[in-house]
Protein backbone atom coordinates (compact mmCIF):
# COMPACT_ATOMS: atom_id res chain seq x y z
CA UNK A 1 0.00 0.00 0.00
CA UNK A 2 2.63 2.66 1.48
CA UNK A 3 4.65 1.46 -2.28
CA UNK A 4 1.55 1.89 -4.15
CA UNK A 5 1.50 5.42 -2.72
CA UNK A 6 4.80 6.62 -3.24
CA UNK A 7 4.85 5.57 -6.54
CA UNK A 8 1.17 8.00 -7.40
CA UNK A 9 3.46 10.66 -5.69
CA UNK A 10 6.50 10.00 -7.47
CA UNK A 11 4.48 9.96 -10.85
CA UNK A 12 2.63 13.33 -9.85
CA UNK A 13 6.03 14.84 -9.27
CA UNK A 14 7.53 14.02 -12.41
CA UNK A 15 4.62 14.87 -14.36
CA UNK A 16 4.23 18.61 -12.54
CA UNK A 17 8.32 18.76 -13.30
CA UNK A 18 7.37 18.16 -16.97
CA UNK A 19 4.98 20.88 -17.30
CA UNK A 20 6.84 23.15 -15.71
CA UNK A 21 9.42 22.69 -18.18
CA UNK A 22 7.22 22.52 -21.12
CA UNK A 23 7.36 25.81 -23.71
CA UNK A 24 5.23 27.33 -25.96
CA UNK A 25 7.04 26.40 -29.68
CA UNK A 26 6.21 29.53 -31.91
CA UNK A 27 6.39 30.46 -35.52
CA UNK A 28 6.81 34.12 -36.27
CA UNK A 29 6.76 33.63 -40.15
CA UNK A 30 6.29 31.38 -42.38
CA UNK A 31 7.37 29.95 -46.18
CA UNK A 32 4.72 29.30 -49.02
CA UNK A 33 6.37 26.30 -50.11
CA UNK A 34 4.15 23.88 -50.00
CA UNK A 35 7.17 20.91 -49.76
CA UNK A 36 8.79 23.34 -46.74
CA UNK A 37 5.56 23.44 -45.20
CA UNK A 38 5.07 19.74 -45.40
CA UNK A 39 8.56 18.59 -44.12
CA UNK A 40 7.79 21.32 -41.55
CA UNK A 41 4.24 18.93 -40.39
CA UNK A 42 6.75 16.17 -39.90
CA UNK A 43 8.78 17.21 -38.03
CA UNK A 44 6.49 18.90 -35.59
CA UNK A 45 4.44 15.49 -35.51
CA UNK A 46 1.15 16.69 -36.87
CA UNK A 47 -1.02 15.85 -39.87
CA UNK A 48 -0.52 18.74 -42.61
CA UNK A 49 -4.37 19.48 -42.48
CA UNK A 50 -3.52 20.15 -38.56
CA UNK A 51 -0.20 22.43 -39.34
CA UNK A 52 -2.06 24.57 -41.70
CA UNK A 53 -4.78 25.15 -39.41
CA UNK A 54 -2.45 26.35 -36.19
CA UNK A 55 -0.56 28.20 -38.43
CA UNK A 56 -4.04 30.52 -39.97
CA UNK A 57 -4.52 33.92 -39.29
CA UNK A 58 -2.35 36.59 -37.87
CA UNK A 59 1.11 35.46 -36.79
CA UNK A 60 3.07 34.77 -34.36
CA UNK A 61 1.36 31.73 -33.17
CA UNK A 62 1.71 28.83 -31.21
CA UNK A 63 2.27 25.48 -33.04
CA UNK A 64 2.92 23.73 -30.27
CA UNK A 65 1.64 24.40 -26.96
CA UNK A 66 3.85 22.34 -24.94
CA UNK A 67 7.19 21.64 -26.43
CA UNK A 68 9.58 19.58 -24.09
CA UNK A 69 12.14 21.85 -22.92
CA UNK A 70 15.16 19.51 -23.37
CA UNK A 71 13.85 18.98 -27.34
CA UNK A 72 12.53 22.62 -28.26
CA UNK A 73 15.84 24.09 -29.90
CA UNK A 74 16.03 20.96 -31.81
CA UNK A 75 12.75 21.67 -33.21
CA UNK A 76 13.17 25.63 -33.62
CA UNK A 77 16.68 24.77 -35.90
CA UNK A 78 14.82 21.96 -37.93
CA UNK A 79 11.86 24.83 -38.12
CA UNK A 80 14.92 27.61 -39.14
CA UNK A 81 16.15 24.70 -41.46
CA UNK A 82 13.34 24.74 -43.65
CA UNK A 83 12.65 28.81 -43.73
CA UNK A 84 10.63 29.36 -40.85
CA UNK A 85 11.10 32.07 -38.14
CA UNK A 86 10.35 30.17 -34.72
CA UNK A 87 11.57 30.64 -30.96
CA UNK A 88 10.95 28.70 -27.99
CA UNK A 89 8.45 30.55 -25.34
CA UNK A 90 7.91 30.18 -21.55
CA UNK A 91 4.20 31.45 -21.19
CA UNK A 92 5.21 32.48 -17.53
CA UNK A 93 7.56 35.00 -18.07
CA UNK A 94 5.24 36.72 -20.17
CA UNK A 95 4.68 40.47 -18.33
CA UNK A 96 1.73 41.77 -16.31
CA UNK A 97 -0.05 44.82 -15.81
CA UNK A 98 1.65 44.24 -12.12
CA UNK A 99 4.94 44.74 -14.35
CA UNK A 100 4.07 48.12 -16.05
CA UNK A 101 2.96 51.62 -15.04
CA UNK A 102 -0.83 52.17 -15.06
CA UNK A 103 -0.66 55.71 -16.67
CA UNK A 104 -3.73 57.71 -15.23
CA UNK A 105 -2.52 61.03 -17.01
CA UNK A 106 -0.06 62.59 -19.25
CA UNK A 107 1.96 65.45 -19.08
CA UNK A 108 3.09 66.63 -22.85
CA UNK A 109 5.89 68.27 -23.35
CA UNK A 110 7.53 69.79 -26.95
CA UNK A 111 10.04 66.79 -26.66
CA UNK A 112 9.24 64.48 -23.83
CA UNK A 113 6.54 63.82 -21.79
CA UNK A 114 5.41 62.27 -18.43
CA UNK A 115 2.89 59.36 -17.28
CA UNK A 116 1.43 60.17 -13.78
CA UNK A 117 0.51 57.26 -11.86
CA UNK A 118 -2.40 56.76 -9.41
CA UNK A 119 -0.77 58.70 -7.04
CA UNK A 120 0.15 61.84 -9.03
CA UNK A 121 3.60 61.10 -9.41
CA UNK A 122 5.64 61.80 -12.83
CA UNK A 123 7.71 59.45 -14.67
CA UNK A 124 9.78 61.31 -17.50
CA UNK A 125 9.88 59.19 -20.94
CA UNK A 126 12.12 60.29 -23.48
CA UNK A 127 10.31 60.15 -27.42
CA UNK A 128 13.29 58.35 -27.96
CA UNK A 129 12.94 55.90 -25.31
CA UNK A 130 10.06 54.18 -26.68
CA UNK A 131 10.68 51.58 -28.80
CA UNK A 132 7.35 49.93 -29.70
CA UNK A 133 3.70 50.99 -29.38
CA UNK A 134 1.15 47.86 -29.27
CA UNK A 135 -2.76 48.70 -29.36
CA UNK A 136 -5.04 45.77 -27.69
CA UNK A 137 -8.20 45.31 -26.28
CA UNK A 138 -8.95 43.34 -23.25
CA UNK A 139 -12.10 41.59 -22.77
CA UNK A 140 -13.15 41.11 -19.33
CA UNK A 141 -16.20 38.77 -18.60
CA UNK A 142 -18.09 38.50 -15.24
CA UNK A 143 -20.71 36.13 -13.75
CA UNK A 144 -23.53 36.68 -11.20
CA UNK A 145 -25.99 33.97 -9.90
CA UNK A 146 -29.45 35.57 -9.80
CA UNK A 147 -32.17 33.93 -7.48
CA UNK A 148 -35.50 35.28 -8.12
CA UNK A 149 -38.80 34.15 -6.94
CA UNK A 150 -42.05 33.80 -9.04
CA UNK A 151 -45.36 32.78 -8.01
CA UNK A 152 -47.44 30.33 -10.63
CA UNK A 153 -50.98 28.90 -10.75
CA UNK A 154 -51.21 25.29 -8.53
CA UNK A 155 -54.17 23.62 -9.47
CA UNK A 156 -53.20 20.66 -7.02
CA UNK A 157 -53.00 23.10 -4.23
CA UNK A 158 -55.76 25.23 -4.89
CA UNK A 159 -58.12 22.03 -5.10
CA UNK A 160 -57.02 20.00 -1.70
CA UNK A 161 -57.34 23.84 -0.04
CA UNK A 162 -60.48 24.70 -1.35
CA UNK A 163 -60.08 27.47 -3.66
CA UNK A 164 -58.19 29.23 -0.41
CA UNK A 165 -54.27 28.91 -2.44
CA UNK A 166 -54.21 29.11 -5.68
CA UNK A 167 -50.24 29.49 -6.44
CA UNK A 168 -46.90 28.29 -5.29
CA UNK A 169 -43.94 29.62 -4.96
CA UNK A 170 -41.16 28.34 -7.73
CA UNK A 171 -37.67 29.46 -7.21
CA UNK A 172 -35.10 30.15 -10.03
CA UNK A 173 -31.62 30.64 -10.51
CA UNK A 174 -29.57 32.38 -13.25
CA UNK A 175 -26.60 33.73 -14.33
CA UNK A 176 -26.10 36.74 -15.66
CA UNK A 177 -22.68 37.44 -18.04
CA UNK A 178 -21.45 40.43 -18.81
CA UNK A 179 -18.81 41.46 -20.92
CA UNK A 180 -16.49 44.64 -20.75
CA UNK A 181 -14.34 45.94 -23.56
CA UNK A 182 -11.45 48.16 -22.80
CA UNK A 183 -8.74 49.58 -25.45
CA UNK A 184 -5.58 50.03 -24.37
CA UNK A 185 -2.04 51.13 -25.74
CA UNK A 186 1.11 49.55 -24.60
CA UNK A 187 4.55 51.21 -24.77
CA UNK A 188 7.46 49.64 -24.48
CA UNK A 189 10.85 51.06 -22.92
CA UNK A 190 14.76 50.66 -23.54
CA UNK A 191 15.40 52.61 -21.14
CA UNK A 192 15.27 50.04 -18.48
CA UNK A 193 12.08 51.91 -16.84
CA UNK A 194 8.72 49.73 -16.63
CA UNK A 195 6.68 50.21 -19.89
CA UNK A 196 3.30 52.28 -19.76
CA UNK A 197 0.11 51.17 -20.78
CA UNK A 198 -2.93 53.63 -20.92
CA UNK A 199 -6.32 51.87 -21.01
CA UNK A 200 -9.17 53.77 -22.89
CA UNK A 201 -11.15 54.93 -19.85
CA UNK A 202 -8.86 55.09 -16.85
CA UNK A 203 -7.32 58.13 -17.65
CA UNK A 204 -7.77 61.79 -16.85
CA UNK A 205 -8.00 63.23 -20.75
CA UNK A 206 -7.97 66.83 -19.72
CA UNK A 207 -4.14 66.88 -20.78
CA UNK A 208 -5.74 67.40 -24.45
CA UNK A 209 -7.14 70.67 -23.66
CA UNK A 210 -9.72 72.01 -26.21
CA UNK A 211 -8.94 68.96 -28.29
CA UNK A 212 -10.90 66.60 -25.87
CA UNK A 213 -13.20 64.56 -26.75
CA UNK A 214 -16.88 63.41 -25.36
CA UNK A 215 -15.94 59.78 -25.94
CA UNK A 216 -13.39 57.52 -24.53
CA UNK A 217 -12.39 56.11 -27.37
CA UNK A 218 -11.54 59.28 -29.33
CA UNK A 219 -9.53 60.22 -26.76
CA UNK A 220 -7.38 57.35 -26.99
CA UNK A 221 -6.75 57.73 -30.43
CA UNK A 222 -5.67 61.44 -29.88
CA UNK A 223 -3.91 60.53 -27.60
CA UNK A 224 -2.05 58.21 -29.54
CA UNK A 225 -1.43 60.55 -32.43
CA UNK A 226 0.14 62.60 -30.14
CA UNK A 227 2.90 59.81 -28.54
CA UNK A 228 3.55 59.30 -32.22
CA UNK A 229 4.68 62.72 -32.86
CA UNK A 230 7.15 62.38 -29.73
CA UNK A 231 8.24 59.06 -30.56
CA UNK A 232 8.38 58.42 -34.47
CA UNK A 233 10.99 56.11 -34.49
CA UNK A 234 8.72 53.48 -32.84
CA UNK A 235 6.90 51.18 -34.96
CA UNK A 236 3.28 50.51 -34.24
CA UNK A 237 1.80 47.43 -33.81
CA UNK A 238 -2.04 46.20 -33.79
CA UNK A 239 -1.71 42.16 -33.87
CA UNK A 240 -3.08 41.98 -30.29
CA UNK A 241 -6.46 43.65 -30.85
CA UNK A 242 -6.76 41.90 -34.41
CA UNK A 243 -10.04 39.28 -34.45
CA UNK A 244 -9.11 35.62 -33.02
CA UNK A 245 -5.91 36.55 -32.63
CA UNK A 246 -5.74 36.24 -29.10
CA UNK A 247 -8.31 33.96 -29.00
CA UNK A 248 -6.64 31.38 -31.14
CA UNK A 249 -3.90 31.11 -28.51
CA UNK A 250 -3.52 28.32 -26.14
CA UNK A 251 -4.36 28.38 -22.83
CA UNK A 252 -1.77 28.84 -20.40
CA UNK A 253 -0.90 30.11 -16.79
CA UNK A 254 -0.22 33.47 -18.17
CA UNK A 255 -3.41 36.12 -18.93
CA UNK A 256 -4.07 35.56 -22.76
CA UNK A 257 -4.00 39.37 -23.76
CA UNK A 258 -0.25 39.47 -21.74
CA UNK A 259 1.06 36.66 -23.25
CA UNK A 260 -0.47 37.61 -26.72
CA UNK A 261 1.72 40.90 -26.44
CA UNK A 262 5.00 39.11 -25.49
CA UNK A 263 4.73 36.92 -28.08
CA UNK A 264 4.27 39.61 -30.54
CA UNK A 265 7.64 41.38 -28.83
CA UNK A 266 9.93 38.56 -29.44
CA UNK A 267 8.78 37.83 -33.01
CA UNK A 268 9.52 41.90 -33.42
CA UNK A 269 13.08 41.03 -32.22
CA UNK A 270 13.33 38.66 -35.35
CA UNK A 271 12.43 40.94 -37.23
CA UNK A 272 8.67 40.14 -37.42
Amino acid sequence: MASSVWNSWLCALLIAAEERTALLLVIANAPKDLAARTRAAQLAGLPPADFSRRLAGTLPRVLLAAAPADQVGVLVDGFESLGFAAFACDPTTAPGDEDRLLVRSIDVKPDALAFLDGKGEAHPCLGTAVSLIQRGLRVITTSETVNTTERRLDIGKAVLSGGLLLTSKIQKQSVRTEETREAFLLLQRNDGQPDAIIYERRVDYRFLGAAKQPASYANLELTLARLRVLAPAAPLDDRVAKPGFVSGLPLTSSDPVDLALYLVTLARTRGF
